[in-house]
């Protein structure tokens, strides 16, 4: 498999890290890049610090295409100039990439938040009702125009990893 960049974007619950952990493989070099793991180094709950999270994300991903990885890139894209950006490095270095939009219906993201894995098991609280809704409506309003949108509520997780996996 040659290398690529696959961009998940999507509402939180839209189902872009259970698709992300089952593309990995580390033995095919095909890594996984969650945007919102670099939030910590910053802070939690500051809406000021995307620029510096995602600039950092960039970064770990220019890193991983240099040394070979194929990645599965997965986060909210507030801003979707940092879709453009994270697909201009791959261009730059001749690695194929694909954009999709996970989406579903406002009502289902929110039966997932209350449900998703961490919440269940007591580790993490649901994000809630009010901020899924923004994000929903933030990521509505603010498409990436190359993406290609799959809906995790009339697909299953694992036909929506299959269609990925058949784009390359």
């Amino acid at each position: 498999m040659n290398k690529m960049l696959i961009i998940l974007r999507g509402a939180p619950s839209s189902g872009k890290s259970t698709i992300a952990k089952k593309i990995r493989d580390y033995d095919k070099k095909i890594t996984w890049l969650k945007v919102d793991n670099f939030k910590p180094f910053f802070d939690d709950d500051n809406e000021t610090i995307i620029d510096d999270v995602n600039d950092m994300a960039l970064n770990s991903l220019d890193y991983l295409l240099d040394h070979g990885f194929s990645v599965v890139m997965e986060g909210i894209f507030q801003n979707p100039r940092y879709i453009q950006k994270a697909v201009d490095i791959a261009k730059n270095k001749n690695i194929l990439s694909k954009v999709y939009l996970l989406d579903c219906s406002l009502n289902m993201l929110k039966e997932r938040d209350r449900v998703r894995e961490g919440v269940k098991e007591g580790c993490r609280k649901p994000l809630g009702d009010e901020k899924i809704e923004k994000l929903f409506n933030f990521v509505r309003s603010n498409p990436y125009p190359e993406s290609i949108k799959l809906n995790t509520e009339e697909l299953s997780l694992d036909q929506c990893v299959e269609i990925i996996k058949q784009n390359f």
